[in-house]
């Protein structure tokens, strides 16, 4: 079965910021955050980085045939290093653009002269991380509209991870009012549908966004991360299954989140986790959500 992944992270050097402090790499899969040291990634990644050389290797071991490069604030601004690594992969990856909306029509102006060059597309909001300095900010935010008003001109696609109620409700208004932006929500929904204590009717009203707008897809990437299981991880699997029956193959994308889902299994895990341990979705259902309709999206 092919294989493209749609949420995949590289960066030379973490260097970024979360929770307030500053995010450095050490080595051997480890960041200093402040002044605290902690275990990013496996320990195989001597330079706590993640390089376009290693994710290329990966796909080749484990048959990924495309992938998306994901920017998050959270690893730091890679835009160039996205850029070169496109340019040396042209027919392997594709590169989402990371700019600071909170700076308004000055990020709007910003990702014109992106899309303009022609090598990065879309964008990517982690909402802890691209709102931790003005934490109240919510995505329908009047100052970010010339964002929002910029992607809807180019026909950008938006990457969201949420995080709040909030994001859900926003995203819902910005979905109507930006009929040209395809929205994918990250990781099924990620931490406001299955960090705990979550009420079940948020991953329940996000199923719905999925299914009611023909312009919103969701992502399969992440889920065991948010579970104290063991591979198979039969809550993903019944997660994901779930999403399947309510929301059909057509708005469904696997995503690996490498390298650090690496922590929680390998690879070649979460591409089964999906072609394997979904019973319930039939072949042709997976084949378009582990290829067929990222190509069709994206590449």
């Amino acid at each position: 079965m092919k294989v493209i992944d749609i949420h995949a992270h590289i960066y030379e050097k973490v260097a970024g910021i979360t929770q307030g402090q500053p995010m450095s790499s050490t080595s051997q899969g480890k960041v200093t955050i402040g002044n605290r040291e902690i275990q990013f990634l496996p320990p195989s990644f001597e330079r706590s980085c993640s390089t376009a050389e290693a994710l290329i290797a990966y796909m080749d071991w484990c048959g990924i045939e495309k992938a998306l490069l994901m920017p998050n604030p959270f690893y730091g601004y890679h835009n160039y290093y996205f850029k070169e690594s496109v340019k040396k992969y042209p027919d392997r990856l594709r590169g989402v653009a990371l700019v600071d909306i909170m700076k308004g029509k000055a990020a709007a102006e910003e990702l014109a002269q992106i899309y303009d060059e022609g090598i990065l597309f879309g964008m990517k909001i982690e909402v802890d991380s691209t709102f931790q300095c003005a934490p109240g900010t919510r995505l329908a935010d009047p100052k970010l509209a010339p964002v929002w008003d910029c992607c809807e001109q180019y026909h950008q696609p938006m990457f969201i991870h949420m995080f709040r109620r909030e994001d859900i409700v926003d995203l819902e208004l910005l979905a109507k009012t930006y009929p040209h932006i395809t929205f994918v929500i990250c990781h099924m929904g990620a931490d406001i549908c299955f960090r705990a204590g979550m009420p079940k009717r948020n991953y329940e009203k996000v199923l719905q966004i999925v299914k009611e707008y023909e312009n919103v897809y969701i992502d399969t990437s992440t889920v065991p991360d948010y579970y104290e299981e063991e591979y198979p991880w039969k809550t993903s699997v019944n997660i994901i299954e779930e999403c399947y029956r309510k929301v059909g193959a057509d708005k469904m994308m696997w995503a690996s989140d490498y390298p650090g889902m690496l922590k929680k299994g390998t690879l070649n895990q979460l591409i089964r986790l999906v072609t394997e341990e979904c019973k319930n979705i039939p072949e042709s259902a997976k084949e378009k959500i582990m290829a067929e309709n990222a190509r069709r999206l994206f590449f």
